[in-house]
């Protein structure tokens, strides 16, 4: 029987995002994937800032900002009578604009889509020495025997053969079979509502320049509204409308009549518009939420998690910060920092995430709706969040789990998605903020991927020795920085983002979320990080 650390259903983004940083972090891992290849479907466009922090620190971001949308068109969202009509109104799209979004992020939104990123994500995870990523094979059965998982495989020509893994994570998706064998169930809101998809080409530049592009062009006001998607810039289009399954069942749709809608989606003078249609297919509105993200040795990740609305764009940069999360806490359990106890964490701190997500994709559907009921200019500028989601993206943030809670008041981020408060609160992620090294100009951001960062102020001298013995003693890599002391950087911006004085510090995990901060000096440092480390490492319970 062959042996493997970690065995991951799924070579979706999620899937090979888990893959790629257990490899990164040194563990062994085989990914098994029931398709022959990776996605072809232009799903999940948007990748958010978080996300794309995380896949830059794998080295990720040259080749997926190749495969983006030119950012002439992520500025606006549109909101049309008809793709030939007249503009109802516009909103500026901040979150995806790198003038706004570098104020806190070293890395961009990129407007990508899922047959794309897989290309990308794909390659990577097949060049890892620590990894096997094996298409044509299928799971059909696994079994937590309490030590592991033994995997039931079936390959591409219908023989079966077994593999013995110490962790199985479930990335196969919204329909997951392994969530459905061990019995968990969903919560939350399924809607009566469905969406039809479709992929194409199309010369759609005379209604589209010179200045009417936008990442999302809603149209309304006409026989069929929905929306029209830039997936290149130049002829390259995915777009779809909601419809009613008890008047018109999914399977009613042809090939001519997705033509047909999209040519009314057009309006007057689209009758005659060639449309090459690539695929089409409908799927249903959910907004669930797994009652358990872990079972036993068996972990879900992902749309098998979570079923988030995709307005808004949410559901697969929920499922990249699932992976970011877990792999860190798997890492330390298979390398023995940590008992398994920290993996209870995980569902902890991702499950408040999923809720906040769905309700996130929710609200922008009624925001949708409302657009619909009263199309007006007005009332397109009012509904922010849509396009703005910079509290809801870098401003992530648990509020119970893996950390020493310091008792001061969450960030106001938590009732407004669209605005950023930069927050070093322990269980937020820890705030970008460039500084100068000898490697070079780097954000704080750069530092926290491959073990537990203590960043000092400049007087935090005995903070940063406590850390230098803290790492000799323990397993689990421990480094130290003090900012304040470079001209080059404001101290007084760092005290500000981090809620530190000259004194203090801050703990942070190798996923970037803070774990400990002391606003000042403490009498005994050593003793104090070495209490927050056991507490990080699911050591220790918190008082």
């Amino acid at each position: 029987m062959a042996h493997s650390p970690v065995v991951i259903a799924g070579a979706g983004p999620v899937g090979l995002t888990t893959s790629l940083l257990l490899s990164a972090a040194g563990v062994p891992n085989v990914v098994l994937e029931k398709r022959h290849g990776t996605s072809l479907l232009p799903r999940s466009r948007g990748i958010m800032c978080r996300t794309a922090e995380i896949w830059s620190h794998l080295g990720l971001l040259p080749a997926l900002r190749a495969r983006s949308l030119p950012a002439e068109w992520t500025r606006y969202l549109l909101y049309v009578q008809g793709l030939s009509g007249p503009e109802i109104g516009r909103m500026e799209a901040t979150s995806q604009i790198a003038e706004f979004t570098a104020s806190y992020s070293p890395a961009p939104f990129l407007c990508s889509t899922q047959d794309r990123m897989d290309e990308v994500l794909n390659a990577a995870a097949q060049d890892q020495e620590n990894a096997q990523v094996l298409f044509g094979h299928e799971v059909i059965g696994i079994e937590d025997t309490g030590n592991g998982v033994s995997v039931r495989v079936r390959d591409e020509s219908g023989e079966t053969y077994p593999i013995d893994a110490d962790w199985f994570v479930a990335a196969d998706g919204a329909n997951s079979p392994t969530r459905q064998a061990l019995g968990i169930e969903m919560s939350g809101i399924r809607t009566q509502r469905w969406y039809l998809n479709a992929h194409f080409r199309a010369d759609l530049s005379r209604w589209t320049e010179p200045d009417r592009k936008g990442s999302l062009i809603w149209v309304l006001d006409t026989v069929i509204e929905g929306v029209f998607q830039p997936l290149d810039g130049r002829n390259e289009w995915a777009g779809g409308s909601s419809f009613d399954a008890t008047v018109d069942p999914p399977e009613s749709f042809t090939a001519e009549r997705v033509r047909e809608m999209f040519r009314t989606m057009i309006g007057p003078g689209g009758e005659d518009t060639e449309i090459d249609l690539i695929g089409f297919w409908p799927w249903f509105v959910s907004a669930t939420v797994a009652e358990r993200f872990r079972q036993g040795r068996v972990l879900l990740v992902g749309d098998a998690a979570h079923q988030v609305p995709p307005f808004g764009g949410i559901g697969m940069n929920t499922g990249v910060q699932d992976a970011h999360n877990l792999v860190w806490k798997l890492a330390a359990v298979i390398k023995g920092w940590a008992g398994d106890a920290l993996l209870d964490s995980y569902e902890l701190e991702r499950r408040e995430v999923a809720q906040r997500a769905c309700a996130y994709g929710m609200t922008n559907a009624k925001h949708v709706s409302a657009i619909r009921e009263w199309p007006a200019a007005a009332r397109v500028a009012a509904l922010r969040q849509y396009g703005n989601w910079a509290g809801l993206d870098v401003g992530v943030h648990y509020t119970t789990g893996a950390f020493v809670p310091d008792g001061s008041p969450p960030p106001g981020h938590e009732v407004a998605v669209h605005e950023y408060h930069p927050s070093a609160r322990p269980g937020a992620r820890a705030p970008h903020l460039w500084m100068r090294t000898p490697k070079g100009r780097v954000s704080t951001i750069e530092l926290f991927h491959d073990g537990f960062t203590v960043v000092a102020g400049a007087s935090g001298g005995a903070w940063t020795e406590a850390a230098r013995k803290l790492n000799e003693a323990s397993p689990a890599p421990v480094r130290a920085y003090t900012l304040g002391i470079d001209p080059d950087v404001e101290h007084d911006k760092f005290g500000q983002l981090y809620g530190l004085d000259p004194d203090g510090a801050v703990l942070v995990r190798p996923d970037g979320h803070v774990a400990f901060r002391s606003r000042g000096a403490v009498s005994d440092p050593a003793a104090v990080l070495a209490d927050a480390l056991a507490v990080a490492l699911g050591r220790k319970q918190t008082a």
